[in-house]
């Protein structure tokens, strides 16, 4: 009888010392520790980014060091307090200032746990993440420039970089215009096309260009802007255009609106939404330079509306909106034949709110076409066209108030004035010869 009394005693000790074993306040597993950024560099001004976190018993400590060879920097060390199950640490790191050189570095992060393992010391975790110091910005040289641009239009540059320069591109305000290279022996050779709008609200362009660990240099594009006048217009809004024409634009919610509120409402947050759509599709150009020669314009055609032209819009006396049109309107007879107006890749065939059915033609390097207000497409997406295709046939789809086409230029999604690209000498001598070292 004693001994299974003892047996017992001895089966309910090792019991309960396995179950203390195994309780959550002594489980066994460490912290997890993650590296959101940067990835793989730092540059002149970094933040490193940590994700530490630890489940059930949370973080106690952790401690940061930045190695490079044989030297060490303490960027963080930290106690938390109880109940801390996750945490992001934000640090700030300018190698210069530290002394690090440029080359190789290691970031060692541990982290260690409340759990009453190892003796009451908790689990700890370590992780190393082999990062590269570099914070030189890359080398650009700024080979050739159109010198005067029209204010609304279009100008070229090229420049020449270090082999380290991934992205690059020219800023406008808050316009950015992308710049697509050619990479050579230690040396990239890259072209933009660019525009200074009025939407862009300035004068001035800058090179931006960064390398893979995020370095930016930036250089000054010297230019002249040439004046243009902007075409005031006032159109007159009926009810017969508001009933065919806004009101199958607005969701079927927003279709029992008043006549104004419906008007409005198409004629800033759709027509928006329109710009939105097109300019995104827009950006997606190649970096080959598909056209050839002068742009064409539609045959037998007459403008009735011009880039930048400032629309306002009545309503039995009353002004209910404004408008800045980007494009050209072009008009002919009903139902005309539409023609690309150079060599290019279709973009996107379809139907875009106030624009109705649009064609959009990819000519590289940024430069893309808009064909719209037509009744149908006679191309598809992804198919090649020439100069003088016909795509498709003026009508009156989306917000137009009768059969036209609206042509529209646009460089890495911005629309510009589309009247210079018919212009044999403005290419040649604006464009053409500054891009010649990228296109030869």
């Amino acid at each position: 009888m004693k001994k299974a009394l003892g047996i017992l005693i001895i089966v309910v000790i090792l019991a309960g010392v396995g179950l203390g074993l195994f309780a959550p306040f002594f489980e066994r597993k460490p912290p997890q520790i993650q590296l959101l950024s940067p990835k793989g560099y730092i540059n002149a001004k970094s933040i490193i980014k940590l994700s530490l976190t630890d489940r059930p018993t949370g973080l106690k400590e952790a401690r940061v060091i930045l190695q490079q060879g044989k030297r060490s920097w303490h960027l963080y060390t930290g106690t938390f307090r109880v109940g801390t199950y996750s945490l992001r640490i934000p640090l700030m790191v300018e190698p210069a200032k530290l002394g690090l050189k440029e080359g190789p570095a290691v970031l060692l992060v541990r982290a260690t746990d409340r759990s009453f393992w190892n003796l009451g010391r908790g689990n700890t975790a370590e992780a190393k993440f082999r990062l590269t110091v570099d914070y030189t910005p890359p080398l650009v040289e700024l080979l050739d420039n159109t010198r005067y641009i029209y204010e609304q239009g279009a100008g070229a540059a090229v420049f020449e970089t270090s082999e380290d320069a991934v992205s690059a591109g020219v800023q406008v305000g808050k316009l950015f215009f992308k710049a697509y290279p050619q990479k050579s022996h230690k040396r990239t050779l890259w072209a933009v096309l660019f525009g200074i709008p009025l939407y862009a609200h300035s004068h001035k362009a800058r090179l931006v260009v960064r390398d893979r660990a995020g370095n930016t240099r930036i250089v000054s594009i010297p230019f002249h802007v040439i004046p243009r006048k902007v075409v005031k217009e006032t159109i007159t809004i009926s009810d017969d255009f508001i009933e065919k024409k806004v009101y199958p634009l607005l969701p079927p919610e927003d279709r029992d609106l008043p006549p104004i509120q419906a008007f409005k409402k198409v004629n800033t947050v759709v027509r928006q939404q329109s710009n939105e759509r097109l300019s995104q599709l827009a950006a997606q150009s190649s970096g080959l330079c598909l056209w050839k020669g002068p742009f064409i314009q539609m045959k037998g055609s007459k403008v009735t509306a011009t880039f930048g032209d400032e629309r306002t819009y009545m309503y039995k006396g009353k002004v209910i909106g404004h408008s800045i049109h980007l494009g050209y309107d072009l008009a002919s007879v009903a139902h005309a034949p539409v023609p690309a107006a150079n060599r290019g890749r279709v973009l996107f065939t379809g139907f875009v709110g106030v624009y109705g059915n649009v064609v959009l033609i990819d000519h590289g390097l940024g430069l893309v076409t808009l064909y719209a207000h037509l009744s149908s497409a006679t191309v598809s997406q992804g198919q090649q066209v020439e100069k003088g295709q016909i795509i498709g046939y003026t009508d009156s789809t989306g917000l137009a108030g009768g059969d036209h086409l609206h042509y529209g230029v646009f460089l890495s999604g911005h629309p510009v004035n589309p009247m210079e690209w018919w212009d044999k000498r403005w290419l040649r001598d604006r464009i053409l010869a500054v891009l010649k070292p990228y296109i030869r």
